[in-house]
């Protein structure tokens, strides 16, 4: 997999046919198409009946992802030999040792509807971007999932400065959490916070690490957040 010039390779989530898929070749394209075919299989069938037949069209799915992520390790499609790019380095881990800066940002466009969100990950100068979407889902989803991929790839104990252009997440994560955790989840007038799953998750990744909050105005020519509502927007115009 070829690296960009400034650092990491570009990493495609769940996002099939992203810009942040971009030098992972046909691998990487037919891992996250395939991903994302599984995933609106699953969200079928919740709550129904496995219907006739299916677990035959899963069971064969799956045996594809697996060729396909074989050949995405190897840098070509599934059948073919490894390309010379394949014998290059993978991206190096993020550690706690140095700080870590994270741009991130969601996209729904009409909201809700499709989505996608993009994220920027950057340790001792070498960037890593990250993007993913989904079929169905609305603005403030998107950016707060865009926070959670980014600092899922952070290790515990790790100093990070996270950058969002979304006032919701900014206010939620800084303002309105505390008060949340302290009523059961529920807002000031007792009703039951909206996105708790997204919420939840954003609290378990944070309590271990050291988190510093910043918010830009978006589309003020900020690059790091133009570039990100790029990934986004790439990552839902793929759904």
């Amino acid at each position: 997999m070829a690296e960009r010039a400034y650092g990491w390779p570009a990493q495609s989530v769940n996002a099939p046919g992203s810009a942040s898929g971009g030098a992972g070749g046909h691998g990487v394209a037919m891992r996250d198409a395939l991903v994302h075919r599984l995933r609106a299989l699953a969200a079928a069938l919740e709550g129904h009946p496995l219907p006739r037949g299916l677990q035959t069209r899963l069971t064969a799915l799956l045996g594809e992802c697996e060729r396909a992520l074989e050949a995405a390790a190897a840098g070509g499609p599934a059948g073919a030999e490894a390309s010379p790019q394949a014998a290059q380095e993978p991206a190096p881990p993020l550690t706690a040792d140095a700080p870590v800066h994270i741009w991130c940002d969601g996209s729904c466009a009409p909201n809700p509807g499709p989505g996608g969100w993009g994220a920027i990950v950057e340790q001792d100068g070498r960037r890593q971007e990250l993007s993913g979407g989904a079929p169905a889902s609305t603005n403030n989803i998107m950016e707060m999932t865009a926070a959670i991929e980014a600092l899922r790839r952070t290790p515990e104990g790790a100093r990070v400065r996270v950058t969002t252009d979304s006032r919701y997440l900014m206010d939620g994560i800084t303002k309105w959490l505390a008060g949340w955790k302290r009523k059961g989840w529920l807002t000031a007038d007792r009703k039951p916070v909206k996105n708790q799953a997204q919420w939840k998750a954003l609290d378990a990744l944070v309590g271990p690490r050291h988190v510093r909050w910043e918010w830009v105005e978006s589309h003020t020519g900020h690059p790091e957040n133009e570039r990100c509502d790029e990934l986004a927007n790439a990552a839902r115009r793929a759904q």
